[in-house]
């Protein structure tokens, strides 16, 4: 057998050469909040580029040590698509880093900005040596294995996604300091004083320059936050729906005017209604990685609601009732290990609650616009026409699968009615609570997903006919694309950079 590690066997060179260009890469984003202050007379356009550029490569990093805690954790799960190990470990990785980010604020202001960079120094050396061969081997489209294939079809509308989320970017706040940034986001004080630790350790070097702070806090807002939305909302539907469906479901939510609409009003819903679809996702997640260890995600992500929205603790009683009821199949040692993992993540909830302002407010109180928002979000899209329809499918496929309609429909029942459960959930307690969980940009999505069940029986139903599956699907790239507004979310982007 060939011995890899000889020293004739070059390993020692390609550690070397991929050493070498990921540390270049490294530092050449990590520099960014250095160069860009000292570039007298640089365009908004570009201050905007490279601060967008900074936070893609922030998010690399949370991956990395997402996968890095895998590793030392030896946990190893089951995934439904790529886009579910890239999602976890983005998420796993931005926890660990609010706790980090968390501890390196209680030092002196100083100490705050040399931890800043040696953290990320040290990270930087790291991640370059490959400590394990095949890392080598693997590269950034390793990642996205779920897109390898796509045709031409799928390419278009990959590329129109991006293109539509690029210029979907709301009107940024003209405030400069901090806390005036806090109140624009948050008016009603609800996200945890640890959340706003994390967002300030994570672009210290921006604090003294009032507008790259600006520019920095509201691309994590949008780019962040709804980018993640985005990511989640893809990983979900692919739990249900073949991959070019899941594609129109994304681009159909995103090109409703309702996303600019929605942001220009209320810029912080990009963090409050986006949690729903991470909970729903967990859920289903969780019970499909048959392994134990990812109670530890489970916890964290209740800890992470607790952060945006101190009531929503509480949805730490549906999360283990609900995780017990979907994984009633495993012997009783398996659920009491995925709640010592979950665990971690319950105490830091604890935690939060406790740092948290406001507590002594009203717990329960009935939402009353709920049904007008519903009603606007609806009617600001016509794909969502086909909502109420895909609601009716749903319901009867999930408890009366051998109707004759669906003898050729194939769809996930266990996922389905988790995912039912699971909402309805989330809804009744937005309906008694108000706490906003399920607003807007939930709608939103749950409308995305509705509408895609009738497509998805007719797909199925003309699976032989491919020519006319694709006109089918061209058609409803266009129906989204002509009521997206797409011009008026250029003028927003070029009023807001001067262009």
């Amino acid at each position: 057998m060939h011995n890899t590690l000889a020293p004739n066997s070059g390993i020692f060179y390609l550690k070397s050469k991929f050493f070498l260009i990921r540390v270049l890469t490294y530092f050449s984003f990590l520099l960014i909040p250095i160069w860009i202050p000292k570039a007298v007379g640089v365009p908004s356009g570009v201050q905007a580029i490279a601060v967008a550029a900074y936070i893609l490569f922030i998010c690399s990093q949370w991956f990395f040590l997402g996968k890095e805690i895998d590793h030392r954790l030896k946990i190893y799960f089951r995934v439904n698509s790529s886009m579910d190990r890239l999602v976890y470990r983005l998420f796993l990785g931005m926890f660990f880093f609010i706790l980090f980010f968390n501890l390196l604020n209680f030092l002196p202001t100083k100490w705050i900005y040399n931890s800043f960079w040696i953290t990320w120094a040290l990270l930087g050396i790291f991640y370059s040596w490959p400590t394990r061969g095949k890392i080598i081997r693997e590269s950034v489209t390793s990642n996205f294995t779920e897109f390898r294939y796509l045709d031409s079809f799928e390419k278009t509308l990959v590329f129109l996604v991006l293109i539509l989320f690029a210029f979907s970017i709301p009107d940024l706040p003209v405030l400069k300091e901090a806390e005036a940034l806090k109140l624009f986001f948050d008016p009603n004080e609800k996200v945890s004083g640890m959340l706003w630790n994390f967002i300030k350790v994570n672009y210290y070097p921006f604090y003294k320059y009032p507008d790259l702070l600006n520019l920095a806090w509201s691309f994590h807002f949008y780019f962040i936050h709804l980018g993640l939305f985005l990511f989640v909302f893809y990983a979900l539907l692919r739990f249900f729906f073949s991959r070019r469906l899941s594609l129109l479901g994304v681009f159909a939510l995103l090109s409703s005017w309702s996303w600019t609409k929605v942001l220009v009003a209320d810029f912080g819903s990009a963090i409050f209604e986006t949690y729903s679809l991470l909970w729903i996702w967990t859920l289903l997640w969780v019970t499909r990685s048959s392994t134990y260890r990812t109670g530890l995600f489970l916890g964290l992500v209740g800890f992470y609601g607790t952060l945006i929205f101190y009531q929503w603790w509480l949805l730490w009683i549906p999360l283990l009732g609900l995780i017990y009821y979907f994984l009633n199949t495993k012997t009783n040692w398996f659920l009491k290990q995925g709640l010592r993992y979950a665990s971690f993540g319950l105490g830091l909830s604890l935690l939060a609650l406790l740092t948290s302002t406001g507590l002594s407010q009203d717990y329960f109180n009935i939402h009353p616009e709920y049904f007008e928002n519903f009603l606007i979000v609806f009617k600001r899209k016509a794909f969502f026409s086909l909502a109420p329809l895909g609601f009716l499918i749903t319901l009867l496929y999930a408890f009366k699968s051998n109707l004759k309609p669906f003898q050729n429909f194939k769809m996930d029942q266990t996922y389905l009615r988790h995912m039912l459960i699971a909402g309805a959930v989330l809804l009744v307690y937005d309906l008694l609570g108000g706490s906003g969980i399920f607003g807007s940009f939930s709608l939103m999505w749950t409308l995305a997903w509705f509408s895609l069940v009738p497509l998805e029986l007719i797909f199925q139903t003309m699976s032989r006919l491919r020519s006319s599956r694709n006109m089918i699907y061209l058609v409803y790239i266009l129906i989204c694309l002509l009521d997206s507004h797409f011009e008026g979310r250029v003028k927003i982007i070029f009023r807001t950079f001067d262009l």
